[in-house]
């Protein structure tokens, strides 16, 4: 390999960072910090997030050995929009109102506008991949190569030179 190469891309190591490695330690923190919350929500948030963080970090890892315009970098790239998705499920729990008790008081979150804003980010990264990929592929040509092939504008030279008075 050579000495440009790199061996982790920083997308995998941003991946670990924001995926894994801070939102574990902000739930354990929680959970340490208000023993009165349930438990067994955080321990079902744990089993979501640690194998889809995994999965995203390697995903993010995979896309390193494709250039932009590959097919399977695309592909790797949309994987990693869904399994973010999937996680940003896993971290609301399952479920689109979280509904918890604190003391002698329970409290309900809906949470659906924020998921329509989450699909809403999904989807232009979505596009924006897309265009990646085909601003990026080897068969591109700019629309306007095209025209300039058709119109061929050449240099008009008149039949006789323009006299100045």
């Amino acid at each position: 390999m050579s000495n440009n190469q790199k061996f982790i891309s920083i997308k995998a190591c941003l991946a670990l960072l924001f995926y894994l490695i801070i939102p574990s330690i902000a739930i354990i923190l929680i959970m340490r910090s208000y023993p009165e919350l349930s438990k067994n929500r955080f321990y079902t948030i744990i089993q979501w997030i640690l194998p889809t963080a995994i999965v995203i970090v390697f995903l993010a890892q995979c896309s390193l050995f494709y250039q932009k315009g590959n097919f399977k970098h695309y592909l790797l790239n949309i994987g990693f929009v869904i399994a973010t998705m999937i996680w940003v499920y896993g971290l609301l729990g399952g479920d689109l109102v979280i509904t918890n008790q604190w003391n002698e008081f329970q409290f309900k979150i809906h949470m659906t506008k924020y998921v329509i804003l989450i699909l809403f980010v999904a989807a232009i990264n979505i596009i924006y991949y897309t265009l990646e990929w085909r601003f990026y592929s080897k068969g591109h040509t700019s629309p306007y190569q095209n025209i300039k092939e058709k119109c061929n504008p050449q240099s008009v030279n008149p039949p006789y030179p323009f006299k100045t008075c």
